[in-house]
């Protein structure tokens, strides 16, 4: 039998609710992206750095992984409800939108004759996305990242090229998405914590 988490009965908002999947999912998601990334970004590298930093990307990315798993247990189930079927249906059209971007931007610089801005179009496409969740779920940390991934993919396009551009794109975004992953998965373990807490205080 499957254990869920004995949580405090006081009822969340559907934007609250919603805050804390975004955190549980949207985090995996960016974990992923950011594995790729810093995979990516790494290939180009020469010396033993080329081993040294996959290596290590990959550790990072797993142990990402294992704490949110941990973390998000039992804390951010699917909302119900009217209101949380209408977020919803908001977040899931805005990521599949970003997603379709983030296949339809790099064709677009290939065909461009541009294939070293692969990288740099990809991240662009996933800033408006997490500066609308948290216009939409309140997640104030999104704005900053989003707004870095729009603007300084476009600095680094305009200031290098090639493989520093695919490096420093790669590495650059890689790790500040797998920060952004952890630090909502630590949200969510302090709401466990926080939780517990309570439990036993009564």
């Amino acid at each position: 039998m499957t254990r869920t988490l004995d949580l405090p009965t006081e009822p969340l908002s559907a934007q609250d609710a919603w805050s804390r999947r975004v955190r549980r999912i949207g985090g995996f998601i960016q974990a992923a992206f950011a594995g790729f990334w810093l995979i990516r970004g790494s290939l180009v590298l020469h010396g033993p750095v080329s081993t040294l930093v996959p290596a290590i990307a990959l550790l990072a990315v797993v142990g990402a992984f294992s704490y949110g798993i941990w973390a998000s247990h039992g804390i951010a189930p699917r909302p119900s409800g009217a209101d949380a079927r209408l977020i919803e249906r908001d977040v899931t059209i805005a990521t599949v939108v970003q997603l379709v971007a983030s296949f339809a931007a790099p064709a677009i610089v290939i065909a461009a004759g541009k294939p070293d801005w692969t990288l740099p179009a990809i991240a662009i496409t996933i800033g408006p996305l997490l500066l609308w969740l948290d216009h939409r779920v309140v997640l104030a940390r999104y704005r900053p990242v989003g707004w870095a991934l729009v603007i300084a993919p476009l600095v680094l396009v305009a200031a290098m090229s090639g493989t520093a551009l695919v490096a420093t794109t790669g590495l650059a975004a890689g790790s500040l998405l797998l920060a952004t992953a952890v630090a909502g998965f630590h949200d969510l373990a302090e709401i466990k914590r926080r939780s517990a807490r309570t439990r036993t205080d009564r």
